[in-house]
Formats: structure tokens, C-alpha cells, sequence
């Protein structure tokens, strides 16, 4: 029996029309089952989850999950196009340690507590983290992520960061006034990616104007996009690191 399951096209239809009927945003309705952004956005994108996520998800919603999964298909296979696309970026990006993960214990779970300096390079799923940036100058900031399960995201700016234009020194998201105080670590066990692109001013993404408040997914198109502007321009700095999800 596989570990993960996908909502059919009808059964994204019928979890949204669920969903919109109790009045809540994904980033709300993943504050309410306890589970991270990335999953609940897989699941209303009919994106492979957890099958235990998944049947609870849809036990919140009224829904019989049998209704709602796809049987006796493979999962998507991996988009090599835009792998190679965040090869292309990482390879522009320098390792630094001016950025990082942050374990946050239960009782730093709040806003304005003190949380140790080290950077963590392996966090344990079910475990909650925050990430540090350190800016010597001030700057615009994106930050990008890679899942384990490969699919790329676009976490500031976003409801979790809505001050992107940071000021010199340290600064934590999920930012203070976001959903969530912590990231969950979830998914499946493998490594993550993050790559930061800091400028000056902010950038002329068309995709960065969009009034949205929700995590963007990034597509090719997006990635494309930001490669063109970092290559026409000399005033940026990217910035790579990662880390490993290991199982609890």
C-alpha cells in the first residue's frame, strides 16, 4: 500500500467547494489540522501527501477520503525542466553562513523568544524551525525553497514574510504577525534547498506584483523569469544552502 495519495481533479473540486464553505484560507485551514503550508497546498494542487494527512484532511472537511483520491495511477514524475532551471540558479548562488535554520523547542514557540545561534543541517520531521537571514546591508529579499519532494516554492515575500525589504542584521521568519510562529517539518525524508536572491531594490518580477497572500508555487515561467533578471544585472547577491529531513 503506498504512503501517499493524490485528490482526483473532481476530488480537488469537491475538497475547494469544502474548504470555501467553512470560510477558510489554506494557510487558515493548515493552522486548524496542525499541518504545514507546503502539504495542504499539495493537496488542493493534487500533489502526492501523506496518506494519514491526507485522511485527516478530508475527515475536517466532511469528506469520505475514498471519494477524493485517484486509485491505480503512478505519481507525477519529477519536472526535469525546472530542476534543471534551479540547477542553473544554484550554481550562480554561493554557500554561506550568513543564513540558516533555527530548531525551535516548544517552549520558544512564541514570538520574541531567544533561540539558540547554531544552524542546523539536519531537523527531524515532525520538529518546527525558523529561518535566519543575516543582511550586512539592507535589501530586498526572495527567498526560494526546494521540498524534498522536488517541488519549488516562493516563501518571502508571502504571508510569512510580508516585509521582504529587510534592514542590516538578523532577521527570522516565519516574520512576527505571520499564521505561524514556526515552520513544521514535514513530508517525506530527504534534502532541502534554499537559495536567496538579495537586491537592492525590488525586482521587476511580474510575478512578485501579484496581490497574493498565499505561498506561491513556482513554475518554469517564474524561474526563467528571475534568471533572465539576475544575469542582466550586477547588484545582487544569491546566497545557497540546505539541510536534511530525516524521519522521527
Amino acid at each position: 500500500m503506498s504512503r501517499t495519495l493524490v485528490a482526483s481533479d473532481e476530488g480537488v473540486k469537491l475538497a475547494r467547494k469544502a474548504l470555501k464553505a467553512r470560510n477558510l484560507t489554506q494557510t487558515d485551514f493548515g493552522i486548524e489540522v496542525g499541518l504545514g503550508y507546503t502539504t495542504v497546498s499539495n493537496f488542493f494542487n493534487g500533489k502526492p501527501i501523506y496518506r494519514t494527512n491526507f485522511q485527516e484532511m478530508c475527515v475536517f472537511l466532511g469528506l469520505d477520503w475514498r471519494d477524493i483520491a485517484v486509485f491505480g495511477e503512478a505519481e507525477p514524475q519529477e519536472l526535469t525542466p525546472l530542476d534543471k532551471l534551479w540547477q542553473q540558479l544554484q550554481l550562480l548562488s554561493s554557500p554561506t553562513e550568513q543564513m540558516g535554520l533555527v530548531l525551535v523547542k516548544e517552549e520558544t514557540l512564541g514570538w520574541g523568544k531567544n533561540l539558540p545561534s547554531r544552524y542546523e543541517k539536519s531537523v527531524q520531521i515532525g520538529s518546527y524551525i525558523r529561518l535566519e537571514v543575516n543582511l550586512e546591508t539592507p535589501g530586498y529579499l526572495l527567498l526560494l525553497q526546494k521540498d524534498t519532494s522536488g517541488q519549488l516554492w516562493c516563501f518571502c515575500p508571502s504571508c510569512f514574510a510580508q516585509e521582504p525589504h529587510l534592514n542590516t542584521g538578523k532577521t527570522t521568519l516565519p516574520q512576527e504577525g505571520s499564521p505561524m510562529t514556526a515552520f513544521p517539518v514535514e513530508g517525506e525524508p530527504g534534502k532541502e534547498e534554499i537559495i536567496a536572491v538579495v537586491t537592492k531594490e525590488v525586482p521587476a518580477l511580474d510575478w512578485l506584483r501579484q496581490e497574493n497572500d498565499e505561498v506561491l508555487s513556482l513554475e518554469a515561467s517564474h524561474l526563467i523569469e528571475l534568471l533572465k533578471y539576475v544575469t542582466e544585472r550586477g547588484d545582487y547577491q544569491l546566497w545557497y544552502t540546505d539541510y536534511m529531513v530525516t524521519a522521527q
